[in-house]
């Protein structure tokens, strides 16, 4: 190797084959990296904003049962019933098991 940097090993002709340095990308506009910075900021505040996205989610579902109940109200009453009996149970199965323990 010669002293030069920019110079590489001779090629089968014996001649030095000259290496360019690679291509200089660009440097962003400054306002442009700041732009991109606060989106990815906002991005990553927003994912970890655990309760926000609770409440979003939530928001979201409500208004499909809202739909699905005004578009299908059969589908809506019965999962009102099934909930009605649901508590009926658990409230009977409560009072019996209490009533055992009262014995």
């Amino acid at each position: 190797m010669t002293e030069n940097k920019h110079v590489a090993r001779g090629n089968e002709t014996g001649e030095e084959a000259h290496v360019t340095d690679p291509p200089v990308a660009p440097v962003p506009d400054i306002e442009q990296q700041r732009a991109e910075l606060a989106e990815t900021v906002a991005a990553l505040a927003d994912k970890v904003d655990v309760p926000a996205r609770v409440r979003s989610e939530a928001t979201v579902q409500a208004e499909k049962a809202k739909t699905l109940a005004q578009d299908n109200p059969q589908v809506a009453a019965a999962a009102v019933g099934t909930l009605v009996a649901a508590v009926v149970l658990v409230v009977f199965s409560r009072r019996r098991r209490a009533r055992r323990l009262l014995r």
